[in-house]
């Protein structure tokens, strides 16, 4: 169905040591699709640090950084967004050519992503240099709170600067059947207009089920992200939930972007096995 040359991994890392191990791994083991992600201690001088050992010491490998508002937040929205224009010069400069701009579990007020993109389409930056943004996408949202998700993807996508949409993991594969088509049509809208953009892939995330992350997340489950009764069930029955996911991945297009660590010949052996390899 996939092979470990068409899905993208998000390193798990809290020092430079595990993160050089981490990426040896991966490249010996042909993982050459890594997204970095922007999250608790990995942010600002650290994650600009790491993004720059991960390029110039394996740079065979396709890396996509991430930036979180919420995590990248300089006192005000102002400052913020200046620092955003500053991360895409650096990261550009270090050999990336696209970022996943997020939000973050805590909106600001002041900025999201939606009007950090506003903000920042008309900077001649992106006229100039090779770079495109991915954004954030959940179609597992109630439908009150999805149709506003609807509507800020459109005004994302009317920027022009981006080329990527990135799934939020869930577990109620017939609900994303149905608001894949929907996705499909605004993505086919947009590539009709005038814009400079020419395909938007999508992505989305994957979790590798274990006895350990399914009583996790019962216990503090996350922000946003809907799973079943029955895939917290057992890890029987989320490989199940998990295969079916695929296939709707495989029938639109999807990406995988495996969320779960991989750092060890067990985590990968799974993955080959969730990925039928």
């Amino acid at each position: 169905m996939y092979n470990l040359n068409n899905i993208r991994t998000e390193i798990s890392f809290k020092s430079f040591d595990e993160l050089r191990s981490t990426l040896s791994f991966y490249k010996k083991n042909d993982l050459c699709k890594i997204n970095i992600p922007c999250k608790n201690n990995l942010k600002k001088d650290f994650l600009l640090d790491s993004i720059k050992i991960a390029t110039e010491e394996f740079p065979n490998i396709d890396f996509i950084p991430h930036f979180s508002i919420m995590h990248e937040f300089k006192r005000n929205s102002l400052n913020t967004q200046q620092s955003f224009i500053e991360f895409v010069k650096t990261i550009n400069n270090l050999g990336c050519h696209e970022l996943l701009l997020v939000s973050g579990s805590q909106k600001r007020s002041t900025l999201d992503s939606v009007s950090a993109l506003e903000y920042v389409k008309d900077n001649t930056l992106f006229s100039k240099i090779d770079f495109s943004i991915g954004v954030a996408f959940n179609p597992y949202l109630p439908t009150y709170l999805f149709n506003d998700e609807i509507l800020r993807l459109e005004k994302k996508l009317k920027s022009g600067l981006v080329t990527s949409i990135w799934i939020q993991f869930g577990t109620d594969y017939t609900l994303l059947e149905s608001r894949m088509i929907k996705l499909k049509n605004i993505i086919h809208t947009t590539i009709k207009n005038p814009l400079k953009i020419s395909n938007i892939n999508i992505f989305a995330s994957i979790l590798i089920p274990s006895k350990q992350f399914l009583s996790r997340f019962k216990y503090r489950p996350w922000k946003g992200v809907y799973c079943s009764n029955e895939f917290l069930e057992s890890v029987e029955l989320a490989n199940y939930t998990i295969s079916k996911l695929l296939c709707t991945y495989k029938k639109y297009e999807i990406f995988p972007l495996i969320e779960t660590p991989i750092a060890s010949e067990y985590h990968l052996e799974n993955l080959m096995k969730i990925l039928k390899i």
